[in-house]
């Protein structure tokens, strides 16, 4: 009588240098994959392309100089990897989920209670993660804790289907609307941003007054879908002033550090309800043409984010040439919300 083969039991563990080629196919097939069809390899359906993602760039070094947080973990059944997460972490000392691809929502939910799990043993308050509106991977997110407090469209356009680099030029210096940000400006931002963001989005993505002060040199924007998986030379802030010293709007450009199709720009624009976008987008445009030259990485594509609360923006990226390619959801798991519980509150004498 031939012996029952039975099925290795999962694990998930650590990634190893020697899962670099497994590790790339997993992503590849998963972002390969359409999200409006069932697929061999589940993901969060992030619309960027594997070599977004640098996990080659991660294993350049020794596994040993990336910091505990900074980690990917692969599922695995037998001698065979079917399934990949990795989290990076930011300067508050919060994760964010980048990936979460496999072969089944059976693998990606024992991925991801490891990374909550570790996330626990490491301190770390909040997860934060962006993700198609998929049924299945919302509610896996769901049963794992985490909860959707904003929705995102992005938009991409074709660097060379924009104005040619002569009219981008025109519309650059003296005749733009925007004005490079100065470290004065961290107040106005911050309020011009009180008033744009519903308190219950403010209240999910904490920001303090060193942010505010960063956010006026380019070195931090407002927290996005897309932000953990880009690969910037440089990040430059603007500001379109108003009346009585406040702003009416803020920008943030970034340039792609590398060029090609898969190093994308990126542009956030914010404004009060009322603004005129259209201006504000053809001297941001004009901006990133203009960096995008001088660092090496002109052409390509770039990609602007837009909430549900930003109206009028989006209408007026579509007006430029941009179009629709995702529509994603935000959530985030906050284990500072489960200490109310009585059960867990610490006896103390």
């Amino acid at each position: 009588m031939a012996e029952q083969i039975v099925d290795p039991t999962p694990r998930v563990r650590l990634a190893r240098i020697t899962d670099l080629a497994a590790l790339v196919a997993i992503s590849r097939r998963a972002h390969d994959a359409s999200p409006d069809e069932p697929a061999a390899i589940r993901s969060l359906g992030l619309p960027i392309a594997p070599a977004a993602l640098s996990l080659y760039q991660l294993f350049r070094m020794p596994l040993s100089l990336i910091r505990s947080s900074d980690s990917i973990w692969v599922h695995q059944r037998g001698s065979t990897l079917d399934g990949l997460a990795r989290v990076e972490r930011d300067l508050h000392g919060e994760w964010t989920a980048v990936e979460l691809s496999a072969v089944d929502d059976a693998a990606r939910a024992r991925l991801l209670a490891r990374v909550v799990r570790e996330a626990g043993r490491h301190g770390v308050a909040r997860i934060h993660v962006a993700c198609r509106e998929d049924a299945a991977t919302l509610a896996l997110l769901g049963t794992a804790g985490f909860q959707v407090y904003a929705r995102e469209t992005l938009y991409a356009l074709q660097l060379g289907r924009a104005a040619t680099l002569p009219e981008l030029e025109s519309v650059r210096g003296t005749a733009s609307t925007l004005r490079p940000a100065h470290w004065s400006d961290a107040l106005p931002i911050a309020q011009l941003m009180a008033r744009v963001t519903p308190p219950a989005v403010a209240r999910i993505e904490l920001t303090d007054a060193r942010d505010w002060e960063r956010a006026t040199t380019g070195a931090w924007a407002p927290r996005a879908s897309i932000s953990p998986l880009l690969r910037l030379a440089e990040g430059s802030a603007f500001v379109v002033d108003g009346d009585a010293g406040e702003l009416d709007g803020w920008v943030h450009i970034g340039v792609a550090r590398e060029p090609g199709e898969q190093h994308p720009h990126s542009m956030r624009i914010s404004t009060l309800p009322g603004v005129s976008v259209a201006p504000i987008i053809a001297a941001s445009l004009a901006e990133i043409s203009a960096r995008a030259t001088e660092v090496g990485t002109g052409g390509g594509a770039i990609l602007a984010v837009v909430r549900s609360y930003e109206s009028g923006v989006g209408a007026a990226l579509r007006a430029h040439g941009f179009e629709e390619i995702a529509d994603l959801r935000l959530a985030v798991r906050d284990a500072r919300a489960r200490v109310t519980a009585p059960g867990m509150v610490p006896a103390i004498g």
